[in-house]
């Protein structure tokens, strides 16, 4: 019973994570895991196949999110779009494996109203892969990877940087949609004016 709670709580946590709650501590979850299956507390194929699931669903849910969202596709570089909708498949799947490209990936390929049949071809590998690789590092690296984790964690440095990268993001999707409105509301008043000269 303690196991099937273990797997139902990892595939939980990474589907949260996936779906939107970034701040949810999905990778260490990972490295966390792979310990305890080395220490006997779980089997690690199982805790794998949970995680990769737990990463598809949460990512399928994020990815028809966006889509429904016209604002969120907008605000979206168009060259992260273009990116996916040149590469397809594997533009998803290496995206997928850089760290801080992940999730944006799922909101780029939504954007580029990539068809999910392509977005998923291209996601499940890379799901098994990166959960695979932490799971792996847990496993073997231990208490080593965890005190890395644990090091960067707790860096200021690294808050800052990350906090200012957040705002700057932040900021600048809130300038692009800013933009994008003005410039619709000027074209409807320019349209406007046409039809009463007409």
């Amino acid at each position: 019973m303690t196991a099937l709670l273990f797997y139902a709580g990892l595939f939980a946590l990474l589907t949260l994570e996936e779906a939107g709650v970034f701040l949810l501590p999905g990778d260490i979850s990972l490295v966390a895991a792979g310990m305890q299956a080395a220490q006997g507390g779980s089997v690690l194929v199982i805790s794998w196949l949970c995680a990769s699931a737990g990463m598809v669903i949460g990512s399928t849910i994020l990815f028809h999110a966006v889509g429904t969202s016209d604002r969120l596709e907008r605000a979206m570089p168009e060259r992260v779009v273009n990116l996916v909708k040149r590469h397809h498949v594997w533009g998803v799947f290496l995206a997928r494996l850089v760290p801080g490209l992940r999730n944006a990936t799922v909101f780029a390929a939504s954007a580029s109203n990539l068809p999910y049949r392509v977005f998923l071809w291209g996601l499940v590998p890379a799901a098994l892969i990166w959960s695979g690789a932490l799971l792996m590092a847990g496993y073997f690296g231990g208490d080593a990877v965890l005190s890395l984790f644990g090091h960067l964690h707790h860096s200021r440095v690294l808050k800052v940087v990350s906090l200012a990268l957040l705002l700057g993001v932040a900021v600048v999707l809130f300038v692009r949609l800013q933009r994008e409105d003005n410039s619709e509301s000027t074209k409807g008043r320019i349209e406007a004016a046409s039809v009463k000269e007409a």
